[in-house]
């Protein structure tokens, strides 16, 4: 099983989740998206990360500043395998406005991602057509070699919890994007639709398990242990991939 997004950093016994994690054979890429996530994820190195991704959400886009994206650069310099983000846009937040400070920090992150040769976790809520449009105008496009894997000369944009519909579907097709299907990808009639069309190596699952995550437990009188915590993500991911199953048999 792999994860393609999950906030582990934001998980409770993130480190002992890890381990269990490792002795499980479940995958998962790390996203830390703000400053003190990314020195959390860096400090689990050492139990097994399968791989992360560093980058600046758009809820706090209005305080990034350029000692931020100074240490981003640096952190990702030092992790070759390490993707970029979760980045991108979010109605909710302040600066979603076009133009505003959201997409121009999603477009810094867009061309950092270019240049290092890494794929771009996007973030998206409320607009894939401006998301399509900067990343169209940062430069990605679709490899003639596929999706099967990343290199230096064609990092690939990942439409993280993907919500959007046909026409986003086409778009990211042809910028070479990944789609990355959560439970919620499954709810949206136009979203649901749009799933069959999704090339079959351009499908990823995640959970996008985070601080959020323990409301399943509610009632508890103690906080869940890692082992109750992995046995959930285990469940949540393949039902992901159950609905991904049942809709393309439904096609």
């Amino acid at each position: 099983m792999h994860d393609f997004h999950l906030h582990l950093a934001r998980l409770p016994q993130p480190e002992q989740l890890a381990r269990l994690l490792a002795g499980q054979n479940y995958g998962y890429v790390a996203i830390a998206c703000e400053p003190w996530e990314w020195t959390k994820v860096r400090d689990l190195s050492h139990v097994g990360v399968n791989r992360a991704a560093f980058g600046l959400h758009p809820m706090i886009a209005s305080n990034v500043t350029e000692a931020d994206f100074a240490k981003l650069r640096e952190i990702l310099e030092s992790d070759t395998d390490a993707q970029v983000g979760e980045a991108g846009l979010d109605r909710r937040f302040p600066g979603y406005e076009p133009g505003g400070v959201q997409e121009r920090i999603f477009r810094r992150q867009a061309e950092l991602a270019l240049e290092l040769g890494r794929d771009l976790q996007i973030h998206c809520v409320g607009d894939y057509a401006r998301i399509v449009k900067v990343l169209q105008e940062a430069g990605f496009k679709a490899s003639p070699h596929g999706n099967s894997t990343a290199t230096v000369n064609a990092p690939r944009p990942v439409f993280h919890r993907f919500g959007g519909d046909v026409s986003a579907v086409r778009a990211g097709i042809e910028l070479g994007a990944l789609f990355s299907l959560h439970a919620d990808s499954f709810r949206k009639k136009s979203t649901a639709a749009a799933i069959p069309l999704i090339p079959a190596d351009s499908v990823r699952f995640e959970t996008d398990a985070d601080e959020n995550f323990g409301e399943r437990f509610a009632g508890m009188d103690r906080t869940p242990s890692a082992k109750e915590i992995a046995e959930a993500l285990i469940r949540d991911l393949g039902d992901v991939q159950r609905l991904y199953e049942l809709a393309i048999k439904d096609a």
